[in-house]
């Protein structure tokens, strides 16, 4: 993937899964280039369907209901099943998982797809708000709904999944070079930014990028004070959602998505 900044193009190489390569899904910077003209490619995510991760029966059967009306769904009450599903699956639509678990607890989990499967979207499901478990739930950019769950509370999870899952490299590298030139982003920001979509925690991003983790939190803070937003996270699903806009063609029944 290309991504125009100023006169020059960041490049990035996507999409590369621990499962079926032996590495770790993330964007690869691999040069700096001069190149004229943009070919961005059509190339989409298959779409995964959703994994419910819950040991309570009924609840399950709640989850797979209410899930099953926009995708496939696969059903496991362990995390030792869960495992292996994320590590036999290489694409997922989101994951659901339930933070109490028989053989473990469920942000040990979150922590594995993050390292597996990068941006991939995940919904914890907690029986009491508990500030401690939020935060951490937020650091490892999870969203959370607390139990008893009902349909209102899971669709903007479900409708942000779904959004993520059909935008393609070309629409995020189109919507990160409109940003770049409307904010006036320098080259490294950019690099920030596009590596940042795919989820990598900051000491991923400093290794990608050859620097220190504080030089990095140092371009992070002049990005976020020029595009005015919360956090790294909060600016990388404005540009997906942003993307899958962009990505729906005018008159269909998901064009009223916005960026």
């Amino acid at each position: 993937m290309r991504i125009r900044c100023g006169n020059y193009y960041v490049y990035f190489h996507r999409g590369v899964r621990r499962s079926e390569l032996g590495v770790k899904k993330a964007p690869i910077l691999i040069g700096i280039g001069t190149t004229e003209g943009v070919n961005w490619g059509s190339l989409r995510r298959m779409p995964g369907g959703f994994l419910i991760v819950e040991d309570e029966p009924t609840l399950a059967r709640t989850l797979a209901r209410t899930f099953g009306r926009h995708g496939p769904v696969e059903v496991v009450h362990n995390m030792a099943a869960a495992r292996s599903k994320l590590q036999n699956h290489a694409e997922w639509t989101g994951v659901v998982l339930d933070l109490i678990l028989p053989d473990g607890y469920g942000l040990d989990l979150l922590a594995e797809i993050r390292e597996i499967h990068g941006a991939l979207p995940v919904l914890v499901l907690t029986g009491e708000l508990n500030r401690d478990v939020v935060n951490k739930v937020q650091t490892m950019r999870g969203e959370y709904v607390c139990k008893p769950a009902s349909a209102d509370n899971l669709n903007p999870f479900i409708q942000r999944a779904l959004a993520q899952e059909r935008v393609d490299d070309a629409a995020i590298g189109q919507r990160i070079e409109h940003l770049a030139r409307q904010l006036k982003l320098t080259r490294r920001e950019t690099e920030l930014l596009t590596l940042s979509v795919d989820g990598l925690s900051r000491k991923e991003l400093a290794d990608s990028l050859g620097v220190a983790e504080n030089t990095v939190k140092a371009q992070i803070r002049s990005l976020l004070k020029k595009s005015g937003a919360r956090s790294l996270a909060t600016l990388a699903q404005k540009v997906i959602k942003g993307a899958a806009h962009d990505s729906i063609p005018p008159g269909s029944p998901n064009s009223d998505v916005t960026g």
